[in-house]
């Protein structure tokens, strides 16, 4: 019985942990990448980077001075 109450427990949180990480990316399309820039919570904005990009010399120069 506590066998089953251990498994019951780790399904929920698996289901939880699922749920959360399914809301955070609804928001961003698949193939694409959530990049927010600015100094603080005012300036920040945020832009879709497509993941190809990730690859590109230029752009991973751009990730290192950041």
């Amino acid at each position: 019985m506590a066998l089953l109450r251990g498994l019951l427990g780790a399904k929920r949180i698996i289901d939880l942990s699922i749920a959360a990480t399914s809301k955070k990316t609804v928001s961003v399309p698949k193939g694409f990448l959530a990049v927010y820039l600015g100094e603080d919570q005012v300036q920040k904005k945020r832009y879709l980077v497509p993941i190809s990009y990730l690859s590109q010399p230029s752009f991973q120069s751009l990730l290192g001075k950041s």
